[in-house]
This record gives structure tokens, C-alpha cells and sequence, in this order.
């Protein structure tokens, strides 16, 4: 974020002075070193801090309403019982940070994030505002080179996006009454369905290990078991019966280059579609495989 875009959330606020009693409103505060005070009870609305040391600061039952945080220090602070609603984090240090009972709802977070292990506990009760944060977070990890904390948030940004979609779809609230008529809780089906179908498929693209499991059950179990339900769709190069174990390798040998040979061919037109359709299947397995793969070794 450029200084002038920083400079612009002091625009109207009158310096003010970070000392007991905590509090303030529309006043900006910088360049201040709190290391190892105890804050409670601090109340803030609409204040701008930039270049705070709250280093190894206890924050006890503090309330923080649309406050901007540019280059502040959190090393090792503990933030207990503590609300930052609708609060925008901008370059700040968070290492080591201490997490308890606290309330995001609703900020953003710039060249920074929170670690998934702390926040985790603290995470917006609803559904839709947890899917928001989770998602702010998870993109900011990535750019920061943080893949496994990216993954964390990604995956709390998914089941949290479940969870809304399912909740909108059963009316569970006269919130999602108000926002979802019968045309908008058709989509969220649909939406809920086709992210289910992903989880069950390549587990989001995050789990490398559903991709492998699922190929294994199509091509070990399901197709062979299909091809031999049609095996008078099959010739045989040597003798006139089809067997299990022909329609085994033959589903090897079609849904992955194994190296394995079959001696079986489909001519039937139900045969050959359903063989079409497992060579599909193991193409997009391979191009998924690799897209993980890739994601992977760039953020080792």
C-alpha cells in the first residue's frame, strides 16, 4: 500500500496521546513504544495507529471500532476478550501473537496476517463473516509465501462457505429469510452440490491424497466392474470369454500409461463410450495431480 494511500486514513483526525485511561475517538496516534503495559478496558472508535510497539502488551476487554493499524509491532502481545470490528491490519508484525476470545468480524488484513493456530478459536461465529475473513487471510499468507497457513485459511474460507450455503438453503435464520427467496436458495443448492462433488472428487485441490484414492477406485474397482457388467462389448485376442481380471487390466491400461497391456478391445458403442469416458477421467487426474504438484514445489 503506497504512503499516500497510508497518509490518507490520518486526513481528519487530531493527534492524540496513547496513555491511561485508554480511549479515543477520530484521533490518530504514532510513533509510540507501549512494550509490556497492561491496556483494559480500552475503547477506541475510528482511530488511526501507525508505528505502535505494542510488544509483549497484555490487551485485555478492549473494544476497537473501524481502527487502521499501519506498521504497528504485535511481537508477543496477548489479546484477551478484545473486539477489533471492521479494523484494517496494514504491514504489521504479528509474530508469536497470543490469541483469546477475541472478535474480528469484519477486518481486513494488508501485507500481513494473523497465524491460523491463534485466530482459529477466533473466528466470526457466522458463517458468511468467517468465510470473509478466512478468505482475506488465506490470500494475504499466500503472497507472503506462508502455503500452509494459506491452506489453513483456505480450507476454514471452503467449510465456512459450505456451512452459509447450507444454512441459506434451510432458512436456519430470519437473516437468511430476509436474504435468500426461493430463486437464490436454488443457486446456493447448486453451488453446495458442486462443492461437495469437489471435496468428494480432489478434496479442493488441496488434498493430494483424495485425488490418489479416487483414481484408484475408479480405475481398480468402479470401471473394471462396469466393464465386465458389458463385456459382451469386448473381444478378446485369444479365446471368446471376458473375465474380471481382463477388464481389470484393460481399465489400467486406459485411465493411466502404466505400462500395462490388455488383450481385450471395446467395440460396442456402450463399451467404447464408457472406456472414452475413463480416459477422460485419468487425463484430468493427471492435469490436476500436476497442478498440485506445481503449487506445491513453488511454495516450498
Amino acid at each position: 500500500m503506497t504512503d499516500l494511500v497510508q497518509s490518507a486514513y490520518l486526513l481528519g483526525r487530531t493527534i492524540g496521546k496513547l496513555a491511561p485511561p485508554y480511549g479515543g475517538s477520530d484521533q490518530a496516534f504514532g510513533a509510540t513504544r507501549l512494550d509490556k503495559n497492561q491496556i483494559e478496558n480500552g475503547d477506541f472508535s475510528h482511530c488511526t495507529f501507525v508505528n505502535i510497539s505494542f510488544k509483549e502488551v497484555t490487551l485485555r476487554n478492549s473494544s476497537f471500532l473501524n481502527c487502521v493499524y499501519i506498521g504497528c509491532y504485535f511481537r508477543r502481545a496477548d489479546l484477551v476478550n478484545s473486539k477489533f470490528i471492521g479494523c484494517k491490519f496494514i504491514d504489521c508484525n504479528f509474530n508469536h501473537i497470543a490469541i483469546r476470545s477475541c472478535d474480528f468480524r469484519h477486518s481486513t488484513f494488508h501485507a500481513c496476517q494473523l497465524p491460523f493456530s491463534e485466530l482459529r478459536h477466533s473466528l466470526p461465529s457466522e458463517p458468511n463473516l468467517r468465510e470473509e475473513l478466512a478468505r482475506n487471510l488465506s490470500l494475504e499468507s499466500s503472497r507472503l509465501g506462508l502455503s500452509t497457513e494459506a491452506r489453513h485459511y483456505r480450507m476454514t474460507e471452503i467449510r465456512a462457505r459450505e456451512a452459509h450455503l447450507k444454512a441459506a438453503i434451510m432458512s436456519e435464520s430470519k437473516w437468511y429469510k430476509e436474504h435468500f427467496d426461493l430463486f437464490a436458495r436454488a443457486s446456493a443448492f447448486i453451488q453446495l452440490a458442486l462443492s461437495l462433488v469437489n471435496r468428494w472428487l480432489w478434496g479442493y485441490g488441496e488434498r493430494a491424497w483424495v485425488l490418489i484414492r479416487n483414481l484408484i477406485l475408479l480405475g481398480a474397482v468402479i470401471f473394471p466392474l462396469i466393464f465386465w457388467m458389458f463385456r459382451e462389448g469386448f473381444v478378446h485376442a485369444t479365446r471368446s470369454e471376458i473375465g474380471l481380471l481382463d477388464t481389470f487390466f484393460f481399465s489400467l491400461q486406459n485411465i493411466l500409461p502404466t505400462g500395462v497391456q490388455s488383450e481385450i478391445t471395446a467395440v460396442a458403442p456402450v463399451a467404447r463410450l464408457a472406456a472414452g469416458l475413463e480416459g477422460f477421467l485419468g487425463v484430468v487426474a493427471i492435469a490436476l495431480f500436476a497442478s498440485y504438484v506445481f503449487r506445491w514445489s513453488l511454495h516450498r
